[in-house]
């Protein structure tokens, strides 16, 4: 684990497991819930789906459209399969821990609502064409299509939005 975190530099360059990935750029205005203007989203091999508004929030689906990870306002999470676990880094001059934390039911519905309008704003501008298409890395060049219509699957899900729990390292 890294000693420290920064923002990556390029997501299109550095996300080299998201095997198709492509960059969309939106214009904001009032009606805007969130203030995100870039967008990076990306599949990887076996077909499960990132997506990262600028830097944070950042999530991760399986191929199933259900949460795995999240990165939000600095703190990870990882699902347990009927809550997420949220993780902090702690860090000493010659340690570094993770405190974990369970959300509760309140709190787990709170980020689900937010990751929706993310989620949501991206997809109306899909379907609204008001997103622009800066960079792409794909072999059939689909991603305009690919993305929405897996954000399709993933809004889907209602309630139950969260992958079973990760295994932890033994």
């Amino acid at each position: 684990m890294a000693r420290t975190e920064t923002d990556k530099e390029d997501l299109m360059v550095e996300a080299t497991a998201l095997v198709a990935r492509a960059e969309f750029r939106r214009e904001l205005n009032a009606e805007h819930k969130t203030t995100w203007r870039i967008a990076t989203v990306g599949f990887r091999k076996d077909g499960s789906f990132s997506v990262y508004f600028e830097q944070d929030p950042f999530y991760q689906f399986d191929v199933d459209g259900l949460l795995r990870r999240s990165f939000k306002d600095g703190l990870l999470f990882r699902t347990q399969s009927t809550t997420l676990a949220q993780l902090r880094r702690d860090r000493t001059d010659d340690r570094t821990t993770l405190a974990r934390n369970d959300l509760s039911t309140d709190a787990l519905e709170d980020f689900r609502r937010r990751m929706r309008i993310h989620l949501e704003e991206l997809q109306n501008g899909f379907e609204a064409g008001t997103l622009a298409m800066l960079r792409s890395v794909s072999e059939d060049n689909d991603m305009q299509n690919r993305t929405p219509n897996f954000l399709a699957t993933v809004l889907a899900h209602d309630a139950a939005f969260l992958a079973p729990a990760i295994r932890g390292r033994k």
